[in-house]
């Protein structure tokens, strides 16, 4: 509570000295430790303010000094009260209110997140709900150690949870690992490194295996890239035995990838007309109430409306909220494509398309595109060149049959 609320709750009165001694009265109410505010001087005297409960201790102080006082101003809650002890009905209204207020005070009526960016808000919320916790509910249905135990054991991700209850609100701090949360183990079972897809060989590193193609060469997809197959040889120049090991290795190829687009020489556009609406909203908990000024014309209409839930000083939240509207006019109508509409069509198609491959590791080289006309159509036509690591595992199924034979054996 602030300064001026504490003041005006426990009542205040506006006071005026007159006298000679009226210097040596302000001295002793500070040596006293009396405090008082807004102290003025005017022809008739010095005004002042005082806390109603310090009215008896400076009595002996007028004496003393010889001063006169006069009570000029009777401000807060007590002085409120005693001026409407006869209203039974705003009696009522206030006593319901304050009892409205506590009772809302036993529910949930905000749940806040920190600290969550992998996780969104839906998701939590979601969790949350599986486990009864929701808006509405009584805060002594909420067992926050029992909350932060689930959330860790339902998200793997979140490595710290402290929840707790403030007023009528439930805030959950998170904090997610922002590393692996797992190291992947090494393979070390025989396979061979094969292309995933099509390419020219830029590069090759080799760390285990033995490479059957070299920079430059042309590879086609399934082919081998570097062979998990070690032939040991004797000193007379024959093969021993056969070893198996996992191929390992990075082997780079320049890739091409096609992609296009065909569109209709028409298309939607929208226009804005110029008109405007605005309203007003409450909302009390699921419920709504909106009131928005009349429709001009035939116009269709696109709204943001701007939320604002209630609440008491710090986080004593209501179940009320009041919603802003604003609506602005539009038309909708067919024409066909401009030129720079067309380009503006290619671009976000080649944008696209290059993003998607820079997320699977393809480092672009150069991304072609091009418009072709087509009658009633027209198409976005392009062209891709990349380098990327094209090399996948697949295992060696007969080092398994020579395995079994030798186990046999």
């Amino acid at each position: 509570m602030t300064e001026k609320a504490s003041r005006w709750a426990k009542g205040y009165l506006g006071l005026r000295i007159r006298g000679y001694g009226a210097e040596r009265f302000f001295n002793l109410l500070k040596t006293a430790g009396i405090p008082y505010w807004n102290l003025r001087q005017k022809k008739d005297g010095y005004y002042f303010c005082m806390a109603l409960g310090d009215l008896r201790r400076i009595r002996p102080l007028l004496r003393k000094s010889r001063v006169s006082m006069r009570i000029v101003l009777r401000e807060g809650l007590p002085f409120f009260l005693h001026r409407n002890r006869k209203r039974k009905a705003f009696a009522v209204g206030v006593l319901s209110f304050f009892v409205l207020l506590y009772v809302m005070s036993l529910f949930i009526w905000n749940i806040s997140f920190v600290g969550n960016r992998h996780y969104s808000r839906e998701t939590l919320l979601d969790y949350l709900s599986s486990r009864n916790v929701k808006y509405g509910m009584l805060k002594s249905g909420i067992s926050c150690d029992e909350l932060e135990e689930g959330i860790r054991s339902a998200f793997p991700e979140i490595t710290w949870v402290s929840a707790r209850v403030s007023g009528t609100r439930l805030l959950v701090k998170l904090k997610e690992n922002e590393v692996l949360s797992f190291v992947p183990e090494a393979e070390d079972e025989p396979c061979d490194l094969i292309a995933r897809n099509g390419g020219t060989i830029t590069r090759i590193v080799v760390r285990q295996g033995r490479a059957t193609v070299a920079p430059g060469d042309e590879v086609a997809e399934g082919q081998t890239l570097i062979e998990g197959r070690l032939s040991i040889m004797n000193d007379a120049g024959e093969v021993a035995r056969t070893a198996y090991v996992h191929a390992d290795g990075d082997v780079y190829a320049r890739t091409r990838y096609s992609y296009g687009d065909t569109f209709s020489q028409y298309h939607t556009v929208t226009a804005k007309t110029g008109r405007k609406r605005y309203g007003i909203g409450f909302g009390a908990g699921p419920y709504r109430l909106r009131f928005l000024m009349p429709k001009l014309g035939k116009d269709s209409w696109n709204y943001v409306t701007n939320v604002t839930q209630l609440r008491l000083p710090g986080d004593f939240y209501l179940p009320f909220y009041v919603e802003k509207i604003r609506g602005e006019g539009f038309v909708s109508y067919e024409r066909p494509y401009r030129q720079e509409e067309k380009e503006e069509e290619a671009r976000k198609l080649r944008e696209n398309y290059q993003k998607n491959l820079m997320e699977k590791g393809v480092q672009i080289i150069e991304n072609n595109v091009k418009i072709q006309e087509d009658g009633v159509l027209w198409k976005v036509e392009g062209l891709v060149t990349g380098e990327e690591l094209i090399g996948t595992q697949r295992y060696i199924t007969e080092f398994e049959e020579t395995k079994e034979t030798d186990e046999r054996n």
